[in-house]
């Protein structure tokens, strides 16, 4: 993929002159050649495992599922990825982190309600009437997963709705399948009514334009490196959360005084892990290089951002522990949620506190340097006036990494990563998963920003919380964050996750207040 023509794409999108990188995505990866274990470690993939028996859960269910959540990671996938020409469809109708996993969590609501109107057992998050007898499961998930779809990625509407009526084909009885169309449409219907008018139509700021960064020691600024020209996500803090009552409800603390030890040892662990090897020496080993990399989805080509990612993971997760249609509907939804709560009050912290960058801080760090010539004002930093990161990899473009067009504190993938992992915990009562999970960024296809295919490695996890912490920790090894971005977002991400699960998708006779 061409660099300049996906910047182009980009500026297009966000507004005259504009150029810019994005976030964390996955494109698929196909495991043709390979032996079942390995296939089986390509995001979600089907186990063979049997389910739960329930004479209205139907074993095959689940694949519906499967299907329609491959479809909407895949979708936001594409939306992430420049036009071709003469290829009919729009660039980034829900492009980066928090559009991404609000687009996913609607999705899921509608999935898991019309699946709950059917066979029951839960709280409806939009308030749908149960089904009527011989309602089709499989109808009424097309369906109410093609409406949403269809509102969210509008310029795709020809392949949702052909993937709808190839599942609606495979229903022989007309009967139930008018009903579960009626469910699938309800269901659609309610959440996109509930999210109309909920803030997330505001446009992006660009820096100069309609956002003002600071020029203080501490302060957020531009990256010098890619000069991407976005304050991404700066009114995304605004947007109506779908569980939390408030954007600040578990607001973190402000990140560490610069002349704090915690600070110190942050900037140290950042300086010389996160260089990129040629400008900026580094010590960061290549295993450590790899992390960095594999849990990236960076919002490049084909990829999209981290949300992407995660549902690859938890459905390769719940195939793994034999999850049931029900179960799986519901831990999607939970999941998702999750992280589109995750990301309002990350990114209301991250605009409230609007911290500095490694690139910046780094750079900034002597007496002297930066915009005011002050320096951080600590005596046991010591800055390098050209500290280049590994950076977020510009996956399927002609380079460069970049850094992010938002603030450090807290971490996005950091945060997102705990709400995941923290779901999955409460969901299957255990931390103790063993995983192997393939990335799409280290898929044998992918290419980095030089061109070159980087090579297929599978990795395995012997916990969740292993995962978890490898998530937060890959952020400092491409230079990017501090380690406090990693803490501190792990911790409001699990707190968030809590929250959705005791309010959100419960049991009936669960109470479940906002």
């Amino acid at each position: 993929m061409d660099r300049r023509a996906f910047l182009m794409a980009v500026a297009r999108l966000a507004g005259p002159g504009l150029a810019m990188l994005m976030f964390d995505p996955s494109g698929s990866a196909g495991a043709g050649g390979f032996d079942d274990g390995l296939r089986d470690a390509f995001g979600a993939r089907f186990h063979r495992r049997p389910g739960p028996r329930h004479s209205r859960r139907p074993q095959a269910a689940r694949s519906w599922v499967h299907h329609w959540n491959a479809i909407a990671i895949d979708a936001s996938g594409l939306d992430h990825t420049p036009v071709e020409t003469g290829e009919q469809r729009v660039f980034g109708e829900n492009l980066g982190p928090g559009r991404s996993s609000r687009a996913m969590a609607i999705t899921h609501i509608a999935i898991f309600d019309a699946v709950n109107a059917i066979v029951g057992g839960y709280r409806s998050y939009t308030g749908l009437d149960p089904a009527p007898d011989g309602t089709s499961m499989r109808a009424a998930i097309a369906q109410a997963a093609r409406d949403t779809l269809v509102e969210l990625f509008p310029s795709q509407r020809a392949s949702f709705d052909e993937q709808l009526e190839e599942d609606l084909g495979l229903i022989p009885d007309r009967s139930a399948r008018a009903k579960g169309i009626s469910v699938g449409k309800g269901a659609a219907a309610a959440i996109l009514a509930m999210r109309a008018g909920d803030g997330s139509q505001q446009p992006e700021p660009r820096i100069g334009v309609d956002f003002t960064t600071g020029n203080k020691p501490g302060q957020w600024r531009q990256d010098p490196v890619s000069q991407i020209p976005l304050a991404l996500g700066a009114r995304w803090g605004e947007v109506t959360p779908f569980v939390l009552r408030s954007a600040d409800q578990f607001r973190v603390p402000p990140p560490p005084s610069m002349g704090s030890v915690e600070y110190t040892a942050a900037f140290d662990e950042a300086k010389r892990l996160g260089g990129d090897g040629l400008v900026t020496p580094t010590e960061r080993t290549p295993e450590q290089t790899e992390t960095g990399i594999y849990w990236a989805y960076d919002g490049t080509p084909s990829l999209c951002a981290p949300p992407r990612l995660y549902n690859q993971i938890t459905v390769r997760i719940a195939d793994q522990m034999g999850s049931d249609v029900v179960e799986l509907a519901r831990l999607l939804a939970l999941v998702n949620v999750a992280m589109a709560d995750a990301g309002i009050a990350i990114w209301e912290a991250k605009y409230r506190y609007r911290f500095w960058r490694p690139v910046t801080g780094v750079r900034e760090a002597d007496e002297g340097s930066g915009p005011t010539g002050q320096g951080d004002g600590n005596a046991a930093t010591m800055g390098d006036p050209t500290f280049t990161p590994l950076g977020a990899p510009a996956s399927n473009l002609d380079g460069p990494n970049f850094t992010p067009p938002f603030p450090a504190y807290p971490s996005g993938h950091a945060g997102f990563g705990g709400a995941l992992f923290q779901t999955l915990r409460r969901f299957y009562q255990t931390d103790r998963i063993a995983f192997t999970f393939v990335s799409d960024e280290l898929n044998g296809v992918t290419e980095d920003h030089q061109g070159f295919v980087r090579p297929l490695r599978p990795r395995s996890f012997s916990s969740l919380s292993e995962a978890e912490e490898e998530n937060g920790q890959s952020r400092i090894y491409l230079g990017i964050h501090w380690a406090f971005d990693k803490t501190d977002g792990i911790a409001l991400g699990r707190r968030v996750a809590d929250a959705v699960f005791q309010h959100a998708f419960v049991p009936l006779g669960e109470g479940a207040t906002r």
